[in-house]
């Protein structure tokens, strides 16, 4: 596990000094990713979140504030395509729109976006008053996900059904294991939500909320949130996606891995 911290920590010094990370791609030209804090830091979870932690591991773990964390998303560019993976919480703490205005992308540019979950915090940013953001935009969910929000009571599910009905001509519902423009690969890392998706792009790998508390879960994946739905799913798709990133040589991307310089 230890190999891929280390990964996951020079990703982070990567993008805090140069915004962007390059790879390989299926074309000549080397897919980049830009990190999006989108709520200033810095950011901690607390002993509270993880339920289950032993106090003696918390305390072994965790710094005084609690778990460095962060509330992200990113910018990918891949094959010639502007990709937003998420959208952050919205108004009033997001810096999503700033920060897009800062790499040059206007919100009616922006043709696709890729969807990891429909929790608040990823999606908040998609909608200003009950309106569409980006009026041009391909809106990207996994199919599982979808339906299973559409599913749940209004009480629970009333911010992602407005997402999916605002953005009703523009979206579109995929199957785990579709490619998507850009080259960009969906894997299934169901448990946090029915339908939570891993996004990949050469060795870029963007987890999603695969982990809360790095600092904990990739040393002990066994050890959910409490956000996470399903407790036993959550834990066998961290486990299988930390082996897969390991065993391949990918560098993870998560909406919440510590901002840089936050874990000693």
């Amino acid at each position: 596990m230890k190999k891929i911290l280390t990964i996951v920590m020079a990703s982070f010094a990567l993008m805090s000094s140069a915004q962007n990370a390059n790879t390989g791609s299926a074309t000549n030209e080397p897919a980049s990713i830009m990190w999006i804090e989108d709520k200033p830091g810095p950011s901690f979870q607390q002993h509270k979140t993880f339920p289950t932690v032993p106090d003696s591991l918390w305390n072994a773990l965790a710094q005084k504030d609690g778990v460095p964390s962060s509330m992200s998303c990113f910018l990918l560019k891949a094959e010639g395509k502007t990709i937003l993976l998420d959208a952050g919480l919205g108004a009033p703490f997001s810096q999503l729109m700033p920060k897009l205005a800062e790499a040059g992308v206007k919100p009616e540019d922006l043709t696709l976006i890729y969807i990891t979950h429909m929790h608040g915090d990823h999606i908040g940013g998609l909608l200003k008053d009950g309106k569409v953001v980006f009026p041009n935009a391909e809106l990207y969910i996994n199919r599982v996900e979808a339906e299973a929000w559409k599913a749940m009571p209004d009480n629970r599910s009333a911010q992602a059904k407005s997402v999916l009905n605002a953005y009703k001509d523009h979206l579109h519902l995929f199957e785990a294991g579709d490619v998507l423009t850009g080259g960009v690969k969906t894997i299934a890392a169901y448990g946090h939500t029915p339908g939570h998706t891993v996004f990949q792009k050469d060795k870029i790998l963007v987890i999603g909320d695969l982990m809360h508390g790095a600092a904990v879960q990739l040393k002990h994946p066994e050890y959910n949130a409490s956000f996470d739905m399903d407790q036993k799913a959550a834990i066998e798709a961290r486990t299988r996606i930390v082996k897969y990133a390991r065993e391949n040589g990918l560098t993870m991307y998560g909406m919440h891995l510590p901002s840089p310089g936050s874990v000693k």
